[in-house]
């Protein structure tokens, strides 16, 4: 049942994403930010409870590298919405100014 709870997220997040990337344009960048990273909030949080209800819990307890893996994967999707992501809602959104 989590499992589904999670594959459910992920897809409203999914939705969600493509629903404000759909009406970015009738928003302030400020709104659109704060929404996407709601968004992307929604869509870690899947994939990372998908993750780790897939697992059987003696694995799960035995395996330090565990934590750290989830760490790394949540690194790479942060990553990925701030370079990749984050650009497409708002181009002129800047990183450095």
């Amino acid at each position: 049942m989590a499992r589904r709870i999670y594959r459910i997220l992920i897809v409203i997040s999914l939705a969600l994403g493509y629903y404000l990337f759909t009406i970015k344009d009738t928003h302030s960048t400020t709104y659109v930010v704060i929404i996407s990273s709601l968004i992307f909030m929604l869509l870690s949080m899947g994939i990372h409870g998908l993750i780790a209800h897939s697992l059987k819990p003696d694995v799960k307890g035995g395996i330090i590298l565990y934590p750290i893996l989830m760490g790394v994967l949540w690194a790479i999707l942060f990553f990925l919405f701030v370079f990749f992501i984050l650009p497409a809602f708002c181009p002129d959104f800047l990183l450095y100014k």
